[in-house]
């Protein structure tokens, strides 16, 4: 995540205290209502899963009585965090349109998942057609001036949570992500396909993954919109730079501070795929899994001489930090899905593209729109190529 070696260095050395004070609980409370928190989000997901799994076994049902002549396929995208550099992911999507090839040809995916930049990514993806990708490209390609605004010096000496807002962001993404695109995602969802999108709960120091389907049944049928929206903004809260999110009585930041890609990685043994799929549909093979991962970043993070300044070293650190946990994620990912293919005789397969190595930005600076109108153009070049597609580990 690239946000400027100025606010991250201001957040050491600025950080006096918090706008407003959180009334404290006691330990014991906390554990209970973390407990119950985990417990929640695991009956969600599985019911979430059992949803898909509902469709998913009647198109495998019909495969097999010679009702469709082709069988179903788990088709799955994770799109990493990366701030401004989002822009790849969206002209990946873009250019992937162009594609024609039956087995390389951008799927109607049956899972999306995204964090931070990615989690603005994801509706638009979930939906998919042409027309929602076109949209999160122009969105990435044009960032307006006012999407960040540092707050002011006094106001961050004298207490903040976060070093700058987004007007601007938050109203571009709320023009569009508006009640008829809401019902469009919820829509969507009404076959079992699922969209996650992940923000890290401060307060329990957990993870949780908000499923945007049944989040835009839930705003449609409210007529609050809000809830959604600060969901998306929560997923991409880099702690003490943007300003964290409440939602229902939790403090949440940036879901890349406890993952960079959200992809089920604790779901082994009894709660894997497969296993769930075995449980309900016994005597049907499991489809073949694809997993298509789009990492907003370069898997080689380029060489920089860097200052022994707090503010650089901060910085550089974090940057690093969260490129390399990435990456430590995506080969888990390539190697917890050749183990569990070679152990249960399943297909799963595991692509991804990321930004080139030998890339660098023209102009120095966050949110420049040079560099997004580069980033996308790369990743609509590599979109729109099969051949880009990386299906080793990094």
């Amino acid at each position: 995540m690239r946000t400027g070696r100025a606010l991250y260095g201001l957040v050491v050395l600025l950080f006096a205290g918090c706008a407003s004070e959180r009334e404290k609980r006691p330990y014991a409370e906390l554990d209970s209502a973390r407990l119950a928190f985990d417990t929640t989000a695991d009956a969600e997901g599985d019911a979430a899963v059992d949803g898909l799994f509902a469709r998913l076994g009647a198109e495998a049902e019909a495969y097999r009585e010679g009702k469709s002549p082709t069988p179903p396929t788990i088709d799955i995208l994770v799109v990493s965090g990366g701030g401004d550099w989002g822009a790849f992911g969206a002209g990946v999507l873009k250019g992937w349109g162009r594609v024609t090839d039956p087995a390389m040809r951008r799927p109607r995916f049956d899972i999306v998942t995204g964090v931070s930049t990615g989690a603005l990514i994801a509706p638009f993806a979930f939906l998919g057609d042409d027309a929602a990708i076109d949209r999160v490209d122009e969105l990435y390609r044009h960032p307006a001036p006012d999407w960040v605004d540092p707050r002011g010096f006094l106001t961050l000496l004298f207490g903040t949570d976060s070093l700058a807002t987004l007007p601007g962001l938050e109203r571009d993404m709320r023009a569009v992500i508006d009640r008829d695109f809401l019902a469009r995602v919820a829509d969507s969802g009404k076959d079992g396909r699922l969209a996650f999108v992940s923000a890290t709960n401060v307060d329990y120091g957990s993870v949780r993954a908000f499923e945007l389907a049944g989040e835009a049944r839930r705003a449609i049928d409210s007529g609050d919109l809000a809830r959604f929206h600060t969901i998306l903004f929560a997923s991409s809260a880099i702690p003490g730079v943007f300003p964290p999110r409440e939602i229902e009585g939790s403090l949440y930041v940036d879901g890349a501070m406890t993952g960079n890609i959200l992809y089920g990685a604790k779901l082994r043994g009894d709660r894997s795929l497969y296993a769930r799929w075995t449980r309900r549909y016994s005597g049907l093979p499991m489809p073949k899994t694809r997993y298509w991962v789009i990492f907003n970043n370069q898997l080689r993070f380029p060489p920089e001489i860097t200052q022994p300044a707090l503010g650089e070293i901060v910085t550089r650190g974090l940057f690093i930090s969260t490129q390399q946990a990435t990456v430590s994620a995506i080969r888990h990912l390539f190697a917890q899905s050749a183990l569990e293919a070679k152990e249960r005789g399943i297909e799963i397969e595991v692509r991804m593209l990321a930004i080139e190595d030998d890339w660098r930005a023209k102009t120095p600076g966050s949110f420049v729109a040079e560099t997004m109108n580069d980033l996308a153009d790369m990743g609509a070049r590599l979109g729109a190529d099969p051949k880009s597609w990386r299906s080793e580990a990094p």
